[in-house]
């Protein structure tokens, strides 16, 4: 059975697999209901939320939500070279197991990654890491600086 790669510039390669869903379902229980033949208009999460696409189905109730981002996207560990403080390695998988991958990106990143630096200044006035690293939320970024950058 045909697998279709999806390439997310935001997250990389999320695969959807055929033989995955025909363990539990029809074909007809998408085709022609959800998906049209032929190529299809391609939904951002926002509009999965609202029930388009896989979203009709990964509503929490009827198979696992769509908040389940590591079911079909990859996540990878981020590093950051930090002259002078030493590199940060930001772990996904640990903060994965405390928080959703929309606690982080939905308010911060809006998906886009993060891609200008921040200084730790901003960090300390509730910028990116700083918005939880606020020795409320987490440990602050005033403090422990061994915690993430790595000398």
């Amino acid at each position: 059975m045909r697998q279709i790669t999806y390439n997310v510039k935001e997250t990389g390669p999320t695969t959807f697999s055929h033989s995955a869903h025909l363990k539990t379902m029809q074909c007809s229980s998408c085709h022609n209901t959800i998906f049209k033949p032929g190529p299809n208009k391609r939904v951002n999460m926002a509009e999965m939320e609202k029930g388009k696409s896989c979203g009709a189905c990964h509503d929490g109730k009827k198979s696992f939500a769509l908040s389940k981002c590591t079911r079909c996207h990859p996540v990878k560990d981020r590093s950051y070279k930090i002259a002078g403080a030493g590199n940060v390695e930001f772990s996904h998988a640990f903060h994965l197991e405390a928080y959703g991958c929309k606690d982080c990106h939905a308010h911060l990143y809006s998906h886009r990654g993060h891609k200008k630096a921040v200084t730790m200044a901003e960090m300390e006035k509730g910028k990116s890491c700083g918005a939880c690293h606020d020795s409320k939320t987490a440990f602050t970024v005033k403090e422990n600086c061994d915690r993430c950058h790595k000398v």
